[in-house]
C-alpha cells in the first residue's frame, strides 16, 4: 500500500477512535441528572479518561520503539473500543466512571504509535503537512462524537451514541491486520536513509537510560512546558462548551451542538493551514516557526475571550457567534500540529514513540486537569463561561515557552542531522 493511502487509512481509523472523547459532552446534562452529579465529578470522568490514556501511552511509546507498530497500533484501539460500548450499558455513574477510564486506553496508546509511524514514512519537509492531516483526523473525530452525541442523543438517550461511535472501528482494525505494512524505522534520515532503503537495518534500539537524554533536548522540554499550560483549556472548553451554550445561553442542545461544529471546522481549518504554512516556514528559516507559533497562541486567547463573551441574539446573532468562533478556533488550532513536526524533527528514529508517549502524558495531564478545573471553577463562580475563560489565559504561557524555543529549535534539528549523517558514515 503507498503511503498516502496509509495515511489515509489511519486517519479513518484516528476519527472513529477520537469520536469517542467528546460523544458524551452534548448529553453531559442527561447524565448528571440521571445518576444524580455535578459538572465536577462529571469533569473527573473526563480527567480520568485522559490520564489512564496517558500513562498507558508511556508503556506503548516504549514498546512502539522495539516492536511492530503496526500489530500495537491495532491492538491498542481494540482494546480501548471495547469499554467505550460497555459505557452505553453502565447502571451506575460507578460503572460509567470505569468504562470511561478504560477507554481512555485506545486513544492514549495509539499516539506515540502513529506519529512514530509516519515520521519513517516520509522525510522531514514532508512530515509538517502529514502530521497536520493526521492532527486534523482527531479533531474530526471530536466534531463527529460532537454530532452523533448532539443529534442522536436527546432523540434516543445518552447512551446509543456509545455504540454508535465504537463498533465501526472494531471491523475496521480487523480489516487494518491485512492492509497496513510495517515502515523501515529511520528510511527517511538524512545520512542512514538511503542506506535503510537499501536493505541496511537500522542499528540503535532504545534503552530506559535513554529517557534522560530525551529532556535534556531543550526543544522537547520546552514543548512539554507549553504542552501542560496549553491544554487547560484544551481540556475545559470544548468538553463544556455546548453545556455552556445550553445552560447560560438558553440555545437549545441541538443548536448548541451545531454552533460547536462550525468552532470544529475552525479547528480542522487552523490545523491544515497551520500545518502547511509551518511547514513553509521550516523551509525558509527553521527559527521562524516557534515564534509563529506563539504569536498565533496569544492572538487566540483574546479571539476566545471574545466569542465566549459574546451575547447571541436571532438568526443573525447565531452568525456572528459562529463566525467569531470559526476564527476563534482557527487561530487557537494552528500551533498543535506545529509542535508534533519540532518534536519529530529533533528526536532520533528509535526516540519517537517515547517522546510522543511523554509528551502525550503532559498533553493529557493537562487537558484532564482542564476538564476538571473548568467543573471545579463553574461551581465557585456559577459559571461556566467565567471557568472557560479563566482557562483561556493559560495560553499565554504557552505563547513564552514557544518565543524561548525559537533559541533552540533550529540548533536541535542540525544536531539530529549530524547524528544521522555521522551514523550513516560509519556503516559505509
Amino acid at each position: 500500500m503507498k503511503s498516502f493511502w496509509v495515511v489515509f487509512f489511519l486517519m479513518v481509523l484516528l476519527i472513529l477512535l477520537n469520536a469517542d472523547q467528546m460523544v458524551m459532552s452534548p448529553t453531559i446534562g442527561m447524565i448528571e441528572e440521571e445518576f444524580g452529579v455535578s459538572d465536577a465529578q462529571i469533569g473527573l470522568v473526563g480527567a480520568i479518561f485522559t490520564v489512564i490514556g496517558a500513562l498507558i501511552s508511556l508503556v506503548w511509546g516504549y514498546l512502539a520503539d522495539k516492536f511492530n507498530r503496526k500489530n500495537l497500533l491495532l491492538y491498542s484501539v481494540l482494546v480501548g473500543e471495547i469499554p467505550c460500548l460497555m459505557t452505553a450499558f453502565s447502571g451506575s455513574f460507578s460503572q460509567l466512571f470505569l468504562w470511561r477510564a478504560l477507554t481512555g486506553i485506545g486513544v492514549g496508546a495509539s499516539f506515540p504509535i502513529v506519529y512514530s509511524l509516519v515520521a519513517d514514512m516520509f522525510d522531514e519537509v514532508s512530515r509538517g503537512k502529514i502530521v497536520a492531516f493526521l492532527t486534523s483526523a482527531i479533531s474530526i473525530g471530536n466534531i463527529l462524537g460532537m454530532v452523533i452525541g448532539g443529534f442522536v442523543g436527546p432523540s434516543f438517550g445518552w447512551r446509543i451514541p456509545f455504540v454508535i461511535v465504537s463498533l465501526p472501528n472494531v471491523f475496521l482494525t480487523i480489516a487494518a491486520f491485512f492492509v497496513l505494512k510495517e515502515p523501515k524505522r529511520g528510511a527517511f534520515e538524512k545520512g542512514i536513509g538511503e542506506l535503510v532503503r537499501a536493505g541496511y537495518t537500522y542499528p540503535k534500539i532504545p534503552k530506559f537510560r535513554d529517557y534522560a537524554k530525551l529532556v535534556t533536548i531543550k526543544t522537547n522540554l520546552f514543548l512539554f512546558l507549553q504542552g501542560i499550560l496549553g491544554t487547560v483549556p484544551w481540556g475545559a472548553i470544548p468538553y463544556f462548551l455546548v453545556e455552556y451554550f445550553r445552560r447560560e445561553r438558553g440555545l437549545s442542545v441541538e443548536i448548541a451542538t451545531i454552533v460547536f461544529l462550525v468552532f470544529g471546522l475552525g479547528n480542522i481549518l487552523g490545523t491544515v493551514v497551520g500545518g502547511w504554512i509551518g511547514t513553509k516556514l521550516y523551509k525558509r528559516s527553521r527559527s521562524i516557526l516557534p515564534v509563529f507559533c506563539g504569536i498565533s497562541t496569544a492572538a487566540g486567547v483574546l479571539l476566545t475571550i471574545i466569542t465566549i463573551d459574546y451575547h447571541a441574539t436571532g438568526p443573525g446573532g447565531l452568525f456572528v457567534l459562529g463566525t467569531l468562533g470559526l476564527f476563534a478556533a482557527m487561530t487557537d488550532s494552528i500551533t498543535g500540529p506545529n509542535v508534533k513536526f519540532m518534536l519529530i524533527n529533533v528526536n532520533e528514529p528509535q526516540d519517537r514513540g517515547r517522546i510522543f508517549s511523554i509528551f502525550n502524558l503532559t498533553d493529557s495531564l493537562g487537558t484532564g486537569v482542564g476538564r476538571w478545573i473548568g467543573g471545579a471553577l463553574s461551581i465557585v463562580f456559577g459559571s461556566l463561561g467565567i471557568a472557560m475563560k479563566i482557562s483561556a489565559y493559560f495560553w499565554f504561557g504557552c505563547t513564552v515557552f514557544l518565543m524561548i524555543l525559537s533559541i533552540y529549535f533550529s540548533k536541535d534539528v542540525q544536531s539530529l542531522e549530524n547524528k544521522m549523517i555521522a551514523l550513516g558514515k560509519s556503516k559505509l
